[in-house]
């Protein structure tokens, strides 16, 4: 069952999907943060189809887009990190509202990979983290390199198609993700590929180094091959099942 949903932060409108077993609930539900420029459905709806997984196994998933992105309210040239994740933040206070949530995991793909990486050292409820591709140091990763390389001719910068300010750049690198995530208390999955042509694999080891420094339980895979976004289909299943049999063991096998 897929069910519209609307919140606020700010005065503006979000909006999301609840995707939720059969039966009365209430379940445990993990909330997706899509990536820098994406959207709830994320590339070749891969959050679709990990939240379609992980409903066959008694788990709600809940995607939504970020101000400025997909169908939510606002614009994108407003977008910075600290938004984002202000909206991250509101997302699980809505969850944790609903009395068929039982409790609360995130995932997160890249930029909303540190958003996941964040959030778990805000959030101490939570009961797993997952992230995917994520990045660390936003500025020290290719996306990173090429938005310096573009500034070159002063902002905003034509990204695509999308308006992007120099507030993001200078608010981006006040925050942390490494540093966040060492207060974790929940289980973490680190999952990434070695081709991934946006965010170095160098970032996802220095969360492994962060995490078995700090003694926050974590697992880390390594996809062999695979891009950013797992774009084919063997790497696609392989992080949709990897992620599910994590997200079942520390949500449901208890």
């Amino acid at each position: 069952m897929r069910e519209p949903v609307f919140f606020e932060n700010e005065g503006q409108r979000l909006i999301g999907v609840l995707h939720k077993p059969q039966g009365p609930g209430p379940f445990p539900t993990v909330c997706f943060y899509h990536g820098f420029t994406g959207n709830k459905a994320e590339a070749h709806r891969i959050f679709v189809a990990q939240a379609e997984e992980l409903e066959k196994r008694g788990i709600a998933s809940f995607r939504f887009d970020f101000r400025g992105s997909g169908d939510s309210e606002g614009e994108f040239g407003e977008m910075t990190f600290t938004r984002e994740l202000s909206d991250a933040l509101k997302a699980l206070d809505y969850l944790r509202s609903r009395k068929d949530v039982s409790s609360i995991a995130v995932l997160g793909l890249s930029m909303g990979g540190a958003l996941a990486a964040s959030v778990a050292g805000k959030s101490p409820d939570l009961k797993a983290v997952v992230l995917w591709s994520a990045v660390g140091r936003f500025m020290d990763c290719y996306v990173g390199d090429n938005i310096r390389n573009a500034a070159v001719n002063g902002f905003p910068i034509d990204w695509g198609g999308y308006v992007l300010s120099k507030d993001f750049v200078d608010d981006i690198v006040l925050h942390n993700p490494f540093s966040s995530i060492a207060e974790a208390k929940a289980p973490i999955l680190l999952i990434h590929g070695t081709e991934d042509q946006a965010v170095q694999i160098e970032q996802v080891f220095e969360y492994d180094r962060v995490l078995t420094n700090a003694n926050v339980p974590h697992k880390l895979e390594i996809i062999k091959g695979a891009d950013h976004c797992y774009c084919r289909q063997d790497w696609k299943r392989k992080v949709i099942k990897t992620s599910a049999d994590f997200l079942e063991e520390q949500l449901i096998k208890v």
